[in-house]
């Protein structure tokens, strides 16, 4: 009701509200009762759009039924409304029809609109428009699907006789005056309806009696199972979404053991359309009661009135979570229950903060996406193919459109040289997809037309192997190329929740047929990993602030490894304090942790440019991970530094730069150059001939590596400094997706400006074992890793117990007691005064060993030091060349002949090191108050030798009753080896 007189005011309007309260009715019947049935129609007069065909088809039948509820109230009004459905699934005889015949109100989606805008047909279709909804607008608000629907409105409204209307519908659209503003475009008003009084989702955590920890043991599984099948036992239908669509699978496969198999079916983007639909009809009927799905069932598509939903792990974002309760309880004056089920300890930290975020009705904000240059190739392209010759004109339209409200002639200019081009400045000039005849006129080629009606769109394409039923042609779904190429006739594999045997992997296609009930194995596909939002992030921080102040959350569990953690680290992490700690592992290698609250693109920011400076200080090619919680950098021996130097490696204005030669070391800039390219229709990812095969396409994308960025394929051997980044339009592009999608360099740049004013505390620690906290980090997903080290090379597998070696080791490894060990042998001893630097007479007397000093003294092996502040040290003459450096004026005794005296080191500090370093060593803990005085060195002497063995990794202190001791940082000895 709130919406219906902004809406019949004509102008644009931004209708948000929780799931099910009303938003589609609200923005459909204003516009529905302003068409006149009846009418002698030639087009499209009402448009729908919506991210998903899905729910553009749902959305159909949906206004169908409106239709005809309201033309039973009015029987005289004459012939009814036609609707018709175009999306990539449209049948050529149903959109031959369409053209024929156009229907009143057209549900489609953002590429379907782009395609008929391009064709002649399809602009005589929609010249009519008055009024176009964009359901689900925040899903399209802030990503490039989102910039090229804004152009495409625009060509839209300079295409139709009248003013277009827009109408946004959303959720979770926030910031509104933002997402209005992108809805309305540049220069125009938007009025907001916003509906405030739904009330939060109710959460109920499911938590196994087994302890959660920092992975999911096969016990966490098995209650999740279990208590899922409790649930989809129960009267009505049951979403149960996961993370992954590998999870999905795997959750499909448990739950296939507890529940009929009839009422149980898998639903995620990599199944077939044809079965995606059954499953959808199935579980909207209520013959399928239970659907293991991933973010593919998230938004509005019709499924009926579902009583239940559940989470196995937690989303990433607080819309998310939101946006998934809403699907149960679809009713306006519900309240949406949603079913947690934390598998790890991060889970449960993760939905104590998603709890206070939906107590509070925050929602995650949106990050727009600004001016793409692929995007606006795209539709240049299409433009001038349609007739836009002019180059003024088309910089007016374009500038109409929210992402490039700011664009400048210049840049525009610009991207029409490289067009001219063919991408490849100085070499295609002339044969690029436009010609630029003078300052004014453009020209398209002659294939232009057709290349982007193939190749609409900017959904990124993952190389995967359609899988396809033996004779019968049925694509069921699709494959993670790495897992087809792996697969080999014979096996049998679980997609979709049903098992197929391998017939024969062909290149981009695997054929099948049905396995019956043999043990299948579980598929995998790669992806980004989005990571947690900002918001969501910023509650995790202040939950984690309050703990560390003693306001320990109510749950035990999350509250014992809070105190745990907060006990072995000093301090808990949070949104003012990263803690740094570093740690051995059983093989002697040193990893360091950077506890970091701020989320998964940030912490890969931060550690990228740390693994590029590890590089560059240590030459040494370190493996690395980042997680929404931390970074872990996992060290050589021989990586020695001062841990509270760890932040000061880096500086804000030397980010960016650092952080642009990191991705160009990694794979992720090629893929993204990839997208661009096809984006851009400088590769193509369709031709004439059907899909461009993927290994075609990456030779495409090195070809134009090379000839636009060659030192990015270069011999490293020949590159002096950084790569030189070209100045090129695609490689800005796929640099800015890399640093503003795959990462967040403004977020880090901030933390990083907040730490240089002294708003972030770092606290330093050194610690015998990891923290529970690092350990969540040692145990990171494939997807969090930093370098290409496969999973089963990584260093902190070192962590893993080995079961035969914890069944032959002791229960408990002894101590070893303080000081010199007794009843040495001669030749023990001889040893131990070597390696020790000094010993005091007194120590090697209270071990009965004068005699074997005064046996190495005749063989001219020691002598007796004597400082000139009167300290008598037993010395070994190997090591006489450091002491001789540290005390230049000692006496010695007895008197070494010349040839036998050594001359002192040239760095009498290096040599304190050492010695000291043997004093620990022997001693196992060292005081510096009483090393000063066994010495007769200055106090502040030792003290600075001391700190820089800390600072090199080696030493590590602590205050004890007043004291500072030292020990030697080295693994903990543990049974399991």
């Amino acid at each position: 009701m709130l919406a219906w007189p902004a809406i019949a005011s004509g102008d644009h309007v931004l209708v948000t509200g929780a799931t099910g309260s009303g938003k589609s009715l609200a923005a459909w019947l204003p516009l529905l009762s302003r068409l006149s049935p009846g009418s002698a129609n030639t087009g499209v007069r009402l448009l729908y759009v919506s991210p998903l065909r899905a729910l553009s088809r749902d959305m159909a039948e949906g206004v169908e039924d409106c239709l005809q509820g309201l033309a039973s109230l009015t029987p005289d009004a004459g012939a009814p409304l036609r609707i018709g459905v175009r999306t990539g699934d449209t049948s050529p005889s149903e959109r031959a029809a369409q053209r024929r015949c156009p229907p009143d109100i057209l549900l489609t989606t953002p590429e379907t609109l782009f395609v008929l805008l391009g064709s002649r047909g399809g602009r005589n279709m929609l010249r009519q428009v008055g009024g176009v909804i964009i359901d689900e607008i925040h899903a399209l608000a802030g990503n490039k699907r989102g910039a090229h629907l804004a152009l495409s409105l625009e060509r839209l409204q300079q295409l139709s006789r009248e003013p277009l209307q827009r109408i946004g519908l959303s959720a979770t659209a926030r910031p509104r005056r933002l997402v209005a503003g992108f809805l309305a475009g540049a220069g125009r008003s938007c009025q907001i309806v916003a509906d405030t009084r739904s009330p939060p989702p109710a959460l109920s955590l499911e938590i196994p009696d087994t302890p959660l920890g920092t992975f999911a043991h096969a016990g966490h599984w098995a209650f999740a199972a279990t208590r899922l099948g409790e649930l989809g036992r129960q009267e009505g239908t049951m979403l149960v979404f996961c993370n992954t669509r590998a999870q999905v699978e795997r959750v499909a496969a448990l739950l296939d053991e507890l529940l009929p198999p009839e009422t149980l079916a898998v639903h995620h983007g990599s199944v077939g359309r044809q079965r995606r639909e059954t499953v959808e009809r199935g579980l909207k009927q209520g013959s399928i009661k239970v659907v293991v799905c991933s973010s593919s069932l998230e938004l509005g598509i019709d499924i009926g009135m579902l009583d239940r939903v559940c989470q196995l792990g937690a989303p990433r974002a607080i819309n998310e979570a939101r946006q998934r309760a809403g699907r149960a309880r679809h009713r306006p004056g519900a309240v949406p229950r949603l079913y947690a089920f934390p598998l790890t300890l991060s889970d449960l930290l993760d939905w104590h903060g998603l709890a206070r975020a939906l107590g509070s009705a925050q929602i995650d904000a949106l990050r727009p996406c600004m001016a793409p240059v692929d995007v606006l190739c795209q539709h240049l392209v299409a433009m001038v193919a349609a007739g836009h010759d002019q180059v003024s004109d088309i910089h007016r339209l374009v500038s109409r459109a929210y992402p490039w409200r700011k664009l400048h002639r210049s840049r525009l200019d610009r991207i029409l040289i490289m067009l001219h081009d063919g991408f490849v400045p100085g070499r295609e000039t002339g044969r690029g997809p436009l010609t630029r005849m003078d300052s004014e006129r453009l020209v398209a080629a002659a294939d232009a037309a057709s290349m982007t009606l193939l190749n609409a769109g900017t959904i990124p394409e993952w190389f995967e192997y359609e899988v396809v039923a033996a004779g019968q042609g049925q694509r069921l779904g699709k494959l993670d190329e790495e897992f087809a190429f792996e697969s080999s006739p014979g096996q049998i594999l679980q997609l979709g929740g049903q098992n197929w045997r391998i017939l024969s992997v062909l290149p981009g296609r695997v054929e099948v047929e049905h396995a019956g009930d043999e043990t299948p194995n579980l598929p995998f596909w790669f992806g980004d990993g989005a990571g947690r939002s900002a918001g969501m992030s910023r509650q995790i921080a202040a939950l984690c602030r309050a703990a560390g102040r003693g306001h320990l959350p109510a749950e035990q569990q999350l509250a014992n490894w809070l105190a745990e953690s907060r006990a072995s680290l000093g301090r808990l992490p949070d949104d003012r304090t990263i803690v740094l700690e570093r740690f051995f592992d059983p093989s002697g290698d040193q990893h360091l942790v950077i506890h970091s609250l701020f989320g998964a693109r940030v912490n890969r920011a931060w550690g990228l440019a740390l693994r590029k400076r590890f590089c560059r200080g240590f030459n040494f090619e370190l493996q690395a991970a980042a997680t929404d919680n931390g970074v872990l950098i996992s060290l050589g021996a021989v990586h020695s530094f001062d841990l509270e130097s760890v932040t000061g490696w880096l500086k804000s204005d030397q980010i960016e730069d650092l952080l642009i030669q990191a991705m160009l070391d990694t794979p992720v800039f090629q893929t993204r150059l990839r997208w661009c390219a096809n984006t851009a229709l400088a590769i193509q990812r369709r031709d004439f001939q059907g899909p461009v095969p993927p290994q075609v396409q990456r030779n495409q994308i090195e070809n134009l590596i090379a000839r636009i960025f060659p030192d990015q394929l270069a011999c490293l051997e020949n590159l002096s400094g950084d790569r030189r980044v070209p100045d090129h339009p695609l490689v800005e592009q796929a640099l800015s997706d890399c640093l503003t999608e795959h990462l967040d360099l403004n977020g880090l740049v901030r933390l990083y400006r907040r730490l240089e004013n002294g708003l972030i505390h770092v606290h330093a620690i050194d610690t015998a074992t990891p923290s529970s906290l690092a350990m969540a980090l040692v145990h990171a997903p494939r997807n969090s890793f930093l370098d290409p080290a496969a999973a089963e090379e990584r260093r902190t597998r070192s962590f893993e117990r080995h079961p035969e070696r914890m069944a032959r080791a002791p229960a408990r490894v002894p101590a070893r007691p303080q000081g010199p060990r007794p009843s040495l042998s001669a030749d023990r001893f001889e040893q131990q005064l070597l390696a020790a630097g000094y010993l005091l007479p007194v120590e090697a007397e209270r071990q009965a060993l004068g005699g074997a000093f005064l046996r190495l003294v005749r063989l001219r092996l020691a002598v007796s030091l004597h400082t000139d502040t009167g300290r008598c040290l037993w010395v070994h003459v190997q090591r006489l060349d450091e002491a001789l450096a540290i005390w230049p004026a000692a006496r010695l005794q007895p008197l070494l002949p010349a040839a036998l005296k050594p001359p002192p080191v040239d760095d009498p500090d290096e040599a304190l090191c050492r010695i000291l370093l043997g004093r620990c060593r022997l001693l196992e803990t060292l005081e510096t108050g009483t090393l000063a005085d066994e010495s007769g060195l200055s106090q502040a002497c030792v003290a600075a030798a001391l700190a820089r063995l800390r600072a090199e990794g080696i030493l590590s202190r602590r205050e004890q009753a007043g004291k500072e001791l030292w020990t030697e940082r080295k693994p903990a000895t543990t049974a399991a080896g």
